[in-house]
């Protein structure tokens, strides 16, 4: 296929994401915007590398944030790396810093972050040049474009759930760690957000301050948030500190493309989803189960989605489902015209005429079943729709 070349008011990077995955393209995707620069290799339609000049998308960050590495251990590893030009993730696996699977989970995992992170921008410049990519040295990693297409769909809804917990970035929390499954383990992303409830900071200097990306951080607060361990705070707690500035933007430097970001293991991912399918968490058991069969697609991991799905969809349908109730619209068609939705969303949405119940818009829907009803509870969740007895 040919190149091509665009700003994302033309062109979303979602359109252009699909447009490619579906040609099953090879070639050097460059994205910029302010300042901010990412480089992006791709063969038959699969992500291979994935770059980024902003600190948050580092290696040794996410690895930091998410208890893998010490700030010590990452150092010494950099350096190494910086003498010999090994690939960081090579390295971490060759000095026994970090398993093999957990790099490789990691960095497909990060394939997905530095492309949907620019799924929300509404303004950047992005080129494309066809041709053969190089060979990648160290671990080998790939992410179907489609998937990531995909999934930026199912984060549209998830953003919907999650800004009508936290509407804005400047809000102060509380912590309530009774109320948390088991406490957080020292050095994990949970650790780091519950420190910095304590001293006073907003979710968005928050995610400054851990160099993480927004819906890293958002995703877990709201995880919390669900299991009431977190609120929101009108004011700001006694003794707040001030947070030290972010370099995000003002040090941004050029990077290797070896540039890996970081979840947990698939190990403590199952443990997670299984204590929150334990505590009657379906919701959150089900995402964190499906996160897991992405990491690690193996037939432990396929039964704990079956169960996740099946606990989720029985829930969804005593609670959506077993009486008739008739979904209504609580905001204008101009209003929707101004959100960022997805085709299965907009489908939901114009089938409501406040005549059809819930059951019957579902019946008739080509989405799957679970599929449908989280929809509509996420649309319920962040005030775009109401459900009222027949």
């Amino acid at each position: 296929m040919r190149g091509l070349s665009g700003d994302f008011s033309t062109m979303p990077l979602k359109d252009l994401v699909a447009y490619l995955g579906s040609r099953r393209a090879t070639g050097t995707l460059r994205v910029m915007r302010a300042g901010v620069r990412k480089l992006i290799l791709l063969r038959t339609g699969q992500v291979i590398s994935a770059s980024s000049n902003q600190p948050r998308e580092f290696l040794g960050q996410f690895l930091i944030n998410m208890g893998h590495l010490s700030e010590e251990q990452f150092s010494k590893a950099y350096a190494t790396q910086r003498e010999t030009r090994v690939p960081l993730g090579k390295i971490l696996v060759m000095t026994g810093l970090a398993a093999e699977q957990t790099v490789r989970a990691t960095l497909t995992l990060k394939f997905r972050e530095t492309l949907l992170d620019m799924f929300r921008w509404e303004e950047g410049e992005f080129s494309f040049d066809a041709g053969a990519v190089a060979a990648m040295e160290g671990v080998d990693a790939r992410v179907d474009l489609t998937d990531v297409h995909r999934e930026g769909e199912f984060r549209e809804t998830a953003w919907l759930s999650i800004r009508a917990a936290f509407p804005s970035g400047n809000l102060y929390l509380t912590v309530d760690e009774g109320r948390l499954p088991e406490p957080p383990k020292p050095g994990t992303l949970d650790a780091k957000l519950v420190k910095r409830i304590r001293e006073g900071l907003t979710i968005d200097e928050m995610a400054k301050v851990l160099h993480a990306s927004d819906f890293l951080v958002y995703q877990r607060l709201y995880a919390l948030y669900r299991l009431e361990a977190v609120k929101v705070s009108a004011t700001p707690p006694p003794g707040r500190q001030r947070p030290p500035p972010s370099d995000d933007e003002d040090e941004a430097q050029v990077v290797d493309v070896d540039v890996i970001g970081a979840e947990s293991p698939t190990s403590e991912v199952i443990q997670a989803a299984q204590s929150f399918l334990e505590n009657g968490n379906f919701r959150d058991g089900e995402t964190l189960a499906r996160r897991a069969h992405e990491m690690d697609p193996t037939p432990e991991t396929e039964a704990l989605l079956r169960s996740a799905e099946a606990a989720l969809v029985g829930a969804l349908r005593r609670e959506m489902l077993d009486k008739p109730q008739v979904p209504s619209l609580l905001v204008s068609a101009g209003q929707l015209k101004t959100l960022q939705l997805g085709t299965p969303e907009r489908y939901l949405l114009s089938r409501i005429d406040g005549k059809r119940d819930l059951g019957s818009i579902i019946a008739m829907s080509p989405l799957k079943e679970l599929e449908a009803l989280k929809y509509f509870r996420a649309f319920v969740d962040s005030g775009l729709v109401k459900l009222m007895p027949r």
